[in-house]
């Protein structure tokens, strides 16, 4: 069969019923209730949807409950928007509650998802210029998205399936509404929410990492400047020490960039120059070219450096790890 063949079709019922929880659920999100708040309107939806008022009391009878729990301010206003552009009907009021349910869930899976994505970091063997801790940043933003994909599957296996009181009022509540499909949907707010608590808790660049670094040692250093001899030279960081300074170069690969014709240090306003970098693509012959001027000297990953004998032979390549005032001294 051909893929143009393929029957791939949303029925318009489905589509409108997943679209009514979307913008429901997306508006209680960004309402941010607090727990209490969420509990409270939860009762509050509990007792008006068990009465057997008619859709236009239950609505009346919501509104005017609010403000005993949201009391003034934002968040009511909020409230009162949510109500006029999303409930027009009884099915409406339990998507509501669903929502009020689901954020409680997204909310514990996007903090379980980060525990998890945040063991990558935070071993005591890795030290932050490591190679492998650079690899496992990496990992760090798709695996709060994809454990919590596989944790909302779980959630939703469990609510299938399990009869705990935890999630009794959901399956209840999901039971009643025709053509929906909540766990599809959470896993679209989810992944809103975590790429937005992914852009906003991001760790720095190698670049940042290597500042922590100097910080901790307590290593003098400015950011950013020019050579004042070869204007054309820039440095990301100058180390100073005993009035003599180090120029820096932080790259965390070199490629190609090696070739580069560097100046040599009696040309330049520094007494020596560092290269900064993971060490995944040297080899001897790169090395060797960038160490054959005097007072070039290249600080790799721990951990690339500890499996490369090449690098070992070298008194001219260095641990990232030894990095320290004391060496600095001793190299100039």
């Amino acid at each position: 069969m051909k893929i143009e063949e393929l029957n791939l079709e949303v029925d318009n019922s489905r589509l409108l019923t997943n679209l009514e929880l979307y913008k429901i659920l997306k508006d209680v999100v960004q309402t941010k209730y607090t727990l209490t708040q969420s509990i409270e309107l939860i009762e509050i939806l509990i007792l008006i949807n068990k009465s057997k008022d008619n859709y236009e009391s239950k609505r009346e009878n919501l509104i005017n409950s609010l403000k005993e729990i949201l009391i003034k301010g934002n968040k009511l206003e909020k409230t009162y928007e949510l109500i006029d552009n999303s409930i027009f009907e009884i099915k409406h009021l339990q998507m509501f509650k669903i929502a009020l349910n689901l954020v409680r869930f997204k909310d514990f899976i996007l903090t379980q998802s980060k525990l998890i994505s945040q063991s990558y970091r935070t071993s005591d063997d890795i030290h932050i210029l490591d190679f492998q801790y650079d690899y496992n940043s990496l990992y760090v933003p798709y695996t709060i998205r994809v454990a919590g994909a596989l944790l909302i599957k779980v959630l939703f296996s469990n609510i299938d399936n399990d009869n705990s009181a935890i999630y009794q009022s959901i399956q209840k509540d999901l039971s009643k509404i025709k053509n929906i499909d909540a766990d599809v949907i959470l896993q679209i707010i989810y992944s809103e929410s975590a790429s937005q608590s992914i852009r906003s808790s991001a760790g720095g660049g190698y670049e940042d990492r290597f500042e922590k670094l100097l910080k901790i040692n307590k290593i003098d250093y400015h950011t950013k400047c020019h050579d004042s001899k070869v204007s054309a030279v820039e440095y990301d960081f100058k180390i100073l020490k005993n009035q003599k300074s180090i120029g820096v170069s932080v790259k965390r690969t070199l490629r190609e960039r090696y070739k580069q014709n560097h100046d040599d240090v009696s040309t330049l306003d520094v007494d020596a120059m560092f290269l900064i970098t993971l060490g995944i693509d040297l080899n001897k012959d790169k090395i060797e070219y960038i160490t054959q001027k005097e007072l070039y000297y290249i600080f790799v990953a721990s951990d690339i450096y500890s499996k490369k004998e090449f690098m070992q032979n070298s008194n001219k390549v260095y641990p990232i790890s030894e990095l320290s005032n004391d060496l600095i001294s001793k190299l100039l």
